[in-house]
C-alpha cells in the first residue's frame, strides 16, 4: 500500500515537473501573483501533506532532523516560482515523514519482541 502512495506522489512530481518545463520552453506564464496555477496547487497539497505527516512523526518522537528544513525550502522555492525544485523538496519531506513513522513502528515492534521474551 505504501508503494502505491509513493508512486502517486512520484507521478504528481513528474507531472508537475513536465508542466513546469513545458511552460518554461514556451516562455508564457498565465498565472498572476495572487492565484496559484494547477501545478502550484499540486505542490502546495504535497507540502500540506508533508506538514501533516511531520506533525504525526513529531508527536511520536520520530521526526527526522532535516524534514522541516525541506518543507521550508519547498515553500520558498514555490514562492520563487521554481515548481520543479519545490516538488522535489516537498516529496522528499513527505517521504521522510512516512519513513519516520515506519521507523517508529519497527522500533516499537523490536522493543516489544526483545523485552517480552522470557
Amino acid at each position: 500500500m505504501k508503494f502505491k502512495k509513493y508512486a502517486k506522489y512520484l507521478g504528481v512530481a513528474t507531472l508537475a515537473f513536465g508542466f513546469a518545463t513545458g511552460c518554461q520552453s514556451t516562455g508564457t506564464s498565465s498565472n498572476t501573483s495572487t492565484e496559484l496555477s494547477a501545478n502550484d496547487q499540486v505542490v502546495q497539497s504535497i507540502i500540506t501533506d508533508a506538514k501533516a505527516a511531520l506533525a504525526d512523526a513529531k508527536k511520536e518522537g520520530y521526526a527526522w532532523r532535516d524534514t522541516g528544513k525541506f518543507i521550508k525550502q519547498a515553500e520558498k522555492a514555490l514562492a520563487d516560482g521554481n515548481t520543479a525544485k519545490a516538488t522535489s523538496l516537498a516529496t522528499k519531506a513527505l517521504q521522510q515523514s512516512e519513513l519516520a513513522k515506519k521507523q517508529d513502528a519497527e522500533q516499537d515492534k523490536a522493543v516489544k519482541e526483545r523485552f517480552n521474551q522470557s
